[in-house]
């Protein structure tokens, strides 16, 4: 059974389905990912670059922390 706290899910519209689909195609040459690793490389990819363009590794992510 898949644990439910593990995993979430995204609902998308049906055009930026259809491009997830293409990209799943392309994104790795020579190998067809599923969706959702799909996504994952996509985060993952986009996550490294803004972290090599100077932002803190492990950063808040876009959360706002007060000091306390």
């Amino acid at each position: 059974m898949t644990d439910k706290w593990k995993y979430k899910s995204v609902s998308l519209k049906n055009s930026t389905y259809s491009m997830l689909n293409d990209l799943s195609k392309t994104l790795v040459p020579g190998i067809e990912l599923s969706n959702a690793k799909t996504i994952e490389q996509l985060i993952l990819d986009k996550n490294k670059s803004k972290c090599s363009l100077g932002s803190k590794p492990g950063g808040t992510h876009g959360e706002n922390k007060k000091e306390t």
